[in-house]
């Protein structure tokens, strides 16, 4: 028998789907429009970065209400567990508003790029001969590159037929409905939620994205200072660690799940591990390099310490 207070089913999976079908293609367009837009509308600003147009954030503020609503929404149909999961609803703005700044900030280095001023690939260049692996890869491109790694996460529920859509909404930054605990009891559920979440989102959308937006804001302020089109590029820098240390303490809880979930499977365990240590060590130079911006002389950390480069 059901408790009054528990209802049985406050969404179900195919109604779920149908959810996660509409934030997804809604999601690409938001972000398709952020980059275009401010590719094609930011005002160049010297030799660093482009400046984004005024009428980006109007739209970012009402995707992150939407999402806001949509998760109260489902809420208001369970009172009970209104207070149970409504502490996760900031959580899911917050990766709205880290989704549309991460294409926002892809679109302004777009910007940039055709800028006549635009001294950012230069200084890239210099600081790319003295890395580890010296990579011959123009800095627009590789900007570009970090944004479409990112869309995995929002195609797989247009283009799979998932036994689970809540970890299909899990993906696309909906913490709220996805922690449903109907549909997150079972085993396989945990490991998938675990693995997307952990490689697409944590590593593909933030751990990629977070070490191009300080290189790019590095460069910048380098060249023009501390300027509004850099403190852009900040709140994105920001969000997206503070995001990236959130899915770190989200995923803790079912890190030993999934490891003995591979039981005698030795050689698995020890690339899980292996994984799991590489992450750690990104995040943590991702901190570093955080903290270079305002410790180093150009504002940049490379392999062997503070960076250097002529500008």
């Amino acid at each position: 028998r059901v408790s009054p207070e528990m209802p049985e089913e406050v969404m179900s999976n195919q109604e779920a789907s149908r959810l996660s079908c509409m934030w997804s293609f809604g999601l690409i367009l938001m972000q398709f429009v952020l980059l275009t837009g401010s590719a094609h509308g930011a005002s160049c600003a010297g030799a660093g970065l482009a400046q984004a147009p005024l009428w980006v954030w109007p739209l970012i503020a009402g995707c992150c209400l939407f999402a806001f609503g949509t998760e109260l929404a489902v809420l208001t149909s369970a009172p009970s567990w209104q207070f149970k999961f409504s502490y996760t609803i900031p959580s899911t703005v917050m990766n709205i508003f880290d989704v549309c700044t991460d294409a926002l900030a892809a679109g302004v280095m777009l910007a940039s790029y055709k800028c006549e001023d635009c001294r950012l690939e230069a200084a890239w260049k210099q600081v790319a001969a003295k890395s580890a692996l010296r990579v011959n890869i123009p800095l627009w491109s590789i900007a570009l590159f970090a944004w479409l790694a990112t869309l995995p996460q929002f195609l797989i529920p247009l283009f799979t037929d998932s036994h689970n859509s809540f970890v299909d909404l899990d993906l696309l930054g909906f913490e709220t409905i996805a922690s449903l605990p109907e549909k997150t009891s079972d085993a396989n559920s945990t490991q998938e939620r675990f693995m997307f979440k952990f490689f697409l989102r944590l590593l593909a959308e933030n751990a990629f994205q977070i070490h191009v937006q300080i290189t790019i804001a590095g460069l910048s302020i380098a060249l023009t200072g501390w300027t509004p089109a850099v403190d852009i590029m900040l709140i994105s820098i920001y969000t997206t660690f503070v995001v990236l240390l959130f899915k770190f303490c989200q995923l803790w809880p079912d890190f030993w799940l999934v490891f003995e979930s591979f039981k005698s499977d030795m050689p698995a365990k020890v690339v899980f591990l292996n994984v799991l240590l590489a992450a750690f060590v990104v995040v943590a130079y991702a901190l570093a390099k955080i903290l270079a911006l305002f410790v180093c002389p150009q504002h940049l950390l490379n392999y062997n310490g503070c960076a250097e480069f002529d500008v």
